[in-house]
């Protein structure tokens, strides 16, 4: 499957406001700043979208040679553990990635994916909650859903 990302099209100050929230964020709960963990934040704040850990290896790459693609998967797994980026569980064994709502200044999100194109489509946050709710009171589970992605056909491939 593939996953649409496209180059980032914001302005360079709103991708540096974002690495700097993102690493505040690493700091204000005492954690190091690494190379790799600002390579990695660096990155998936220049690549518009949900990008794959194949996808943000190779950006890291042209921004950072000296940093290895082993060494970008473990950062990501570190930093979405920490709460600075998102993973997304697309289908089968997909997974994206993008900064958390804090880092970006913007609301957190729900994922939709087009099982045709690849193509992941934001919906707003509060889509699903009176079905966490119903969840919740009728089966003693908490659905976490910024981290699935709904899967369906986009309007462009219907």
């Amino acid at each position: 499957m593939s996953v649409h990302v496209s180059a980032h099209s914001g302005h360079a100050h709103d991708d540096e406001a974002a690495v700097e929230r993102a690493l505040d964020r690493l700091r204000a709960r005492g954690h190091r700043i690494t190379g790799a963990r600002h390579a990695v934040i660096e990155a998936l704040a220049t690549i518009e979208g949900h990008p794959s850990a194949d996808q943000l290896s190779e950006q890291v790459r042209e921004l950072h040679p000296t940093v290895h693609r082993a060494t970008v998967y473990r950062t990501l797994e570190t930093l979405a553990t920490l709460g600075v980026v998102t993973q997304v569980h697309v289908g089968g064994s997909a997974t994206t990635y993008h900064l958390a709502a804090d880092a970006t200044g913007h609301e957190d999100h729900l994922h939709a994916s087009c099982r045709v194109c690849g193509r992941i489509i934001d919906l707003p946050s509060d889509l699903l909650d009176p079905i966490k709710r119903r969840i919740a009171d009728e089966s003693d589970f908490r659905l976490d859903p910024p981290h699935i992605a709904l899967s369906g056909t986009c309007r462009t491939c219907q």
